[in-house]
């Protein structure tokens, strides 16, 4: 049973690990579609080697984004925001780390890319439903996995 655990890919889409680009490693938590959700792919990613770039956004769904600042102050180097609620985000975490607003996916993990450092994380946990942008999480995280791969040299 150890084995079988230890060989268990995970699912698609909740903080699946899609590869080391340039130092950075890429993961996909589309299905994070709550601030509570967004905390633990934060909390459960974070180590004491490099930060994360969080990519969050799309429709709040009247959530409490300010539940998000201390694991953003914690373990975040930058947010970039895309969606309908970038602004809600951006006013509720002022502050805690620099932000960024995109329009669009391909715009987002270009920036990620920027921002990114190293040894560092990007994590598109989004803290939020995906219906603004997208068809649903899959198709989020389908965007961003195409978006994540056009990045490899």
């Amino acid at each position: 049973m150890t084995a079988a655990l230890r060989s268990f890919p995970g699912l698609p889409h909740r903080t699946e690990h899609l590869g080391t680009i340039a130092g950075v490693e890429w993961y996909n938590d589309s299905k994070g579609t709550n601030p509570g959700a967004t905390i633990a792919a934060l909390e459960g990613l974070a180590s004491d080697a490099g930060r994360t770039v969080l990519i969050a956004g799309g429709q709040g769904k009247g959530a409490d984004f300010s539940e998000l600042a201390p694991a953003v102050k914690a373990h975040a180097r930058a947010l970039v925001l895309l969606g309908e609620d970038a602004d809600r985000i951006a006013a509720a975490l002022e502050g805690t780390v620099p932000m960024v607003k995109v329009a669009d996916m391909t715009e987002a993990v270009e920036r990620a890319a920027e921002l990114a450092r190293p040894g560092d994380r990007v994590l598109l946990s989004p803290a939020c439903a995906s219906f603004d942008m997208f068809r649903g999480f899959e198709h989020r995280g389908e965007v961003f996995r195409r978006c994540v791969e056009g990045l490899r040299p």
